[in-house]
């Protein structure tokens, strides 16, 4: 058999194939006069690496990795959110601010990770044209800046409650709606910056955040969705420290039962987004260097997605079990589903009850 005929697995298109062992050869120089937004050089390392050991080390990981996320916090973070989201639903005539709140971070948390089945192929990519990628990075931005938007809103509202922006929170649909219509802008700015508005129709691999985007849109993505909630923290922290005046008793009545699981719910973020980030600023570093990165690059971005995608089934767990009307809840289904296991217990006793 002619060697030059043999098969090989995994490769890119030829266009991508050549422009990236073209980088990865003696035209570094002729590469970095290239304009920086055409991204026709970006591959996927595992494609090009001529290290398979490393390769096939990561795509394990990879693969074990995803198979636990959808396993295991896929089901938990369906069941427990729309559990908490019917109990939402079902109080919704005596829902306070910071339920809506919560109830806003628990259909978002859903949607996320109904998005991130997008990842089950793993480490393969879904293939589709770069508008259907588009549409997927689009929704997943929304949830992605709703979620950390709302975090913010509850937070302001379960230690500031006296401060004047608390006012803007007063109405809660109508603060969902604003919320919601500036994680929306948001979205619509990040993905501007992906760079295929004039190839639609051509197919791609896609993830949630396109490898082949330009560097600006990892930038603009990191200081609108986690260096700008940072720092609105941090300001809130400041003024939680010195505005004694700002911690009066809160007016609503969930809020005081509501701070521990937003401030567990604003850890889980800050921790799940902090290594996202870090990792996402890295990807648009390494193409700035106009370098297509190592395998465990490539690892490293897809452990970030999982993290982040893992993020919403913490955040809807932290909401049923510490959040008291979904804890309430829950314990009254599990009290009658006890009930009706042992029917035979319940009779004795009642017989003995009118036996005495």
């Amino acid at each position: 058999m002619n060697r030059e005929h043999a098969p090989v697995s995994r490769q890119p298109p030829s266009a991508d194939r050549a422009l990236c062992g073209f980088q990865a050869g003696t035209g570094l120089r002729a590469l970095l006069k290239m304009d920086r937004h055409n991204m026709s050089w970006v591959c996927y390392p595992s494609h090009v690496s001529p290290a398979v050991e490393e390769v096939i080390a990561a795509q394990s990981i990879i693969s074990r990795c995803t198979q636990v996320y959808i396993a295991v916090c896929v089901p938990l973070s369906l069941v427990m959110g729309l559990f908490s989201l019917s109990v939402f639903i079902l109080d919704r005539t005596r829902l306070g601010v910071l339920d809506r709140l919560l109830a806003g971070l628990t259909a978002t948390s859903i949607l996320v990770t109904l998005l991130s089945l997008n990842a089950a192929v793993r480490p393969d990519y879904m293939s589709t044209t770069n508008l259907g990628c588009g549409a997927l990075s689009f929704f997943s931005n929304v949830c992605y800046f709703m979620a950390q938007y709302l975090q913010g809103a509850t937070l302001l509202l379960s230690f500031l409650p006296e401060s004047p922006c608390c006012r803007l929170l007063a109405r809660p649909m109508a603060s969902l709606a604003a919320i919601g219509g500036c994680a929306v802008c948001s979205s619509l700015i990040v993905v501007s910056l992906l760079g295929t508005s004039g190839e639609l129709h051509t197919t791609t691999m896609c993830q949630a955040d396109p490898l082949t985007a330009w560097p600006e849109y990892e930038i603009v993505k990191f200081s609108l969705g986690f260096a700008l909630a940072l720092s609105f923290q941090m300001v809130l922290l400041l003024l939680y420290a010195t505005q004694p005046v700002w911690r009066a008793a809160p007016s609503q009545r969930d809020t005081a039962s509501g701070r521990w699981v937003v401030l567990a719910v604003a850890l889980n973020m800050l921790a799940c987004r902090l290594f996202f980030n870090v990792v996402l600023l890295h990807r648009a570093r390494l193409k700035l260097w106009k370098d297509v990165g190592s395998p465990w690059d490539e690892l490293l971005m897809n452990l970030a997605e999982l993290v982040l995608s893992g993020e919403s089934c913490i955040n809807v767990v932290a909401i049923l079990l510490l959040h008291t009307p979904c804890r309430l809840r829950l314990l009254g289904l599990l009290e009658r589903l006890t009930q009706r296991c042992r029917p035979g217990l319940d009779n004795s006793m009642s017989l003995n009850r009118v036996g005495g």
